[in-house]
């Protein structure tokens, strides 16, 4: 095809308002006037008669400056349609074109779908009765898998991944779904989110509680009676899953004492002055027994106090290298967006040692839960973190009765202390506010 070489001719005009000079004096000495008159009730008909003169003189300009307009557009709208005139030629052989290229493109992708079920056939036995629910969930049928750029490897990696997670979780709530198993299990399906079928759960429990007879008595297996305390052995990955389940189930629990071994030095009382204080956030998982990987680090604050004073402060945010769970992005604020260009939680982790060299570590409820995440990922870096630690959530239990206390979160003593907490559940605020928690403390 020839190139096309599109010619115009253009006569530059001007356009000007040869007396725009005086009639702006003009209408300036007139203005000034009738801004300084001043109407009475009596002065109607010269008020009307004073709008009437203003209007016929704004008309004259605006009737002017269109009738301008229209001459100098007029040329352009000339233009503009045999553009148009030619541009449409051009478009019906391009429409058929489009058309054809458009239906080789559904075409591709037919196949590509027809090709997407085999694979799935060739993986689906672990699902079993399932699996048909399974392929026709949206949310297990990713589109992207019927793009010429996603290769077959690729695709059939993501479908045995789907495919292995959902037999594994369809699995548990078997085990631990109770009478509502069909029900969360059809949950699971349609969203492929345990987040969500947490959420459906509590709802089913609650409505029953709202539609159960006020004499109908419970049955005796189900009716709350009693208690038992376990001691319970195994790794930190075993206890998520044991929790995981428990949460699944709805039972009741509560956590009585934690006695998994720490690796760093504990501290038992408040008696310095100079320490950094640092709280965490994370991105939370949905547990190993639901196939999501454990949770990792997405932010760190610290603030270090030399002799009683804050001379600095620190906050990072990192990539966990994996997904925010919805429930936490919500509680912290802090989204897969925010972190996506942001250092590895191994870079971070190193800045985090070099900032609290020689400190004590402060932190709320860090015993059980901070110091886990921080000691694995300085030990997955060959980092050395082993500054000897103070816990002001274990020892603010102490003090829980005596004081008629709610709790011991960190959210409720800032408050029973007056201590401002900006944006709870973001690390360097969380951690700004315990320096406040522990001089209290110290004061008990």
């Amino acid at each position: 095809m020839e190139e096309l070489s599109v010619s115009l001719r253009q006569i530059p005009g001007m356009v000007q308002l040869d007396n725009y000079e005086e009639i702006k004096s003009f209408l300036e000495e007139q203005m000034a006037y009738y801004k300084s008159v001043s109407y009475s009730p009596e002065d109607i008909k010269k008020a009307k008669a004073d709008r009437a003169a203003l209007n016929k003189l704004k008309k004259a300009i605006t009737d002017r400056r269109l009738e301008i307009k229209k001459l100098y557009m007029e040329p352009y709208t000339v233009v503009e349609n045999q553009a148009k005139d030619l541009v449409a030629l051009i478009d019906e052989p391009l429409d058929l074109i489009k058309d054809f290229i458009s239906l080789e493109d559904e075409i591709a992708r037919n196949r590509k779908r027809e090709q997407i079920k085999i694979w799935f056939g060739q993986m689906k036995s672990p699902l079993g009765d399932l699996a048909d629910s399974v392929f026709e969930s949206p949310a297990f049928y990713d589109k992207s898998w019927e793009n010429s750029s996603a290769t077959a490897a690729k695709c059939q990696k993501e479908i045995k991944e789907k495919v292995d997670t959902a037999a594994r979780i369809i699995e548990t709530i078997r085990s631990a779904g109770g009478k509502h198993t069909a029900a969360l299990i059809n949950k699971y399906i349609e969203t492929f989110s345990m987040e969500e079928t947490y959420d459906y759960r509590a709802k089913l429990e609650s409505t029953e509680k709202i539609y159960a007879s006020a004499e109908a008595a419970p049955d005796e297996e189900d009716r709350v009676i009693g208690y038992k305390i376990l001691k319970i052995n195994g790794t930190r990955r075993q206890m998520t899953q044991i929790i995981d389940q428990l949460e699944l189930m709805g039972v009741d629990f509560d956590e009585i004492e934690d006695g998994m071994p720490g690796e760093l030095a504990e501290l038992s009382a408040p008696d310095f002055e100079t320490f950094v204080a640092f709280d965490i956030e994370t991105s939370g998982t949905y547990g190993a027994a639901y196939g999501d990987s454990p949770a990792e680090i997405t932010e760190i604050g610290a603030v270090k106090v030399v002799n009683g004073k804050i001379t600095e402060r620190k906050d990072w945010l990192c990539n966990p290298g994996r997904k925010i769970v919805p429930r936490i992005a919500k509680l912290t604020g802090i989204t897969d967006e925010m972190v996506k260009n942001k250092p590895s939680v191994g870079e971070t982790i190193r800045e985090f040692a070099k900032f609290v060299d020689g400190f004590n570590l402060v932190g709320h409820n860090i015993k059980n839960s901070d110091l886990h995440y921080i000691i694995k990922a300085a030990n997955r870096e060959g980092v050395v973190v082993d500054s000897p630690f103070f816990d002001t959530y274990l020892y603010a239990k102490k003090f829980k009765e005596q004081n008629n206390w709610e709790n011991v979160k960190l959210e409720y003593l800032s408050q029973k202390f007056e201590i401002e907490q900006n944006e709870a559940h973001r690390a360097w605020c969380d951690a700004e506010a315990n320096v406040g928690v522990y001089f209290r403390l110290r004061e008990l």
